[in-house]
């Protein structure tokens, strides 16, 4: 029997043990497999540590064979948003992460697996026993804002305040450690993003290609 598999990640920690599990069934399965992670913010209000955890995630979809699904939650449960897309993508199978609980956690907690089984039929849901580690990401980046990469000779600078008509627009995040324009520049392509390094001011790579 065909069955639509749904990994929900949130934890980068975890994350590629429940992809590697999501593999697993969906090729036994034969059938469609997915990877959502909800987002509390939109993609332009992420910092730094937030993008790279996005990627991470694409990456992590990429190499397990599972297509990408990034949900803002608008306010929503992430039960909520979790139920709605397991209908609109007809999943019968959905893997979470949840870590042991001390019996009065169970008691005081509302469980997330608790709140699907109240908002779906006919879902099957697999809880993979996780780390309670908390994923810390770095201080180490500025809160990103807008630049532009500008080609002059045959580098690209980084520019900020000013417009230009042939500039590549995106987000900035400067290291705050440094005081020099060190840090990463953020461009978005249709729902893609390409990270570049910049040094002092200067792409660190030819990954832009000529223009």
């Amino acid at each position: 029997m065909r069955e639509n598999i749904l990994v929900c990640v949130s934890n980068p920690n975890n994350a590629e043990r429940l992809a590697r599990r999501g593999k697993i069934l969906k090729d036994a399965f034969q059938g469609e497999g997915y990877i959502l992670s909800v987002e509390n913010q939109k993609d332009e209000d992420l910092d730094f540590n937030e993008l790279q955890t996005k990627f991470l995630f694409e990456s992590l979809a990429e190499k397990y064979g599972l297509q990408m699904l990034s949900k803002y939650s608008e306010g929503k449960k992430i039960a909520k948003v979790i139920a709605d897309t397991a209908q609109q993508y007809k999943i019968t199978q959905i893997i979470l992460g949840q870590a042991v609980q001390t019996k009065l956690e169970r008691m005081v907690k509302h469980s997330l697996i608790n709140d699907l089984f109240e908002l779906l039929e006919g879902v099957d849901v697999h809880a993979v026993e996780v780390t309670r580690k908390i994923h810390n990401p770095s201080e180490d980046w500025d809160k990103g804002f807008p630049a532009q990469l500008v080609k002059k000779g045959s580098e690209y600078h980084l520019t900020i305040g000013e417009k230009h008509e042939r500039g590549i627009d995106g987000i900035f995040f400067k290291e705050l450690s440094s005081d020099f324009s060190n840090g990463f520049f953020v461009i978005q392509k249709d729902k893609n993003h390409e990270v570049v390094r910049i040094h002092h001011g200067v792409v660190d790579s030819d990954i832009l290609g000529e223009e």
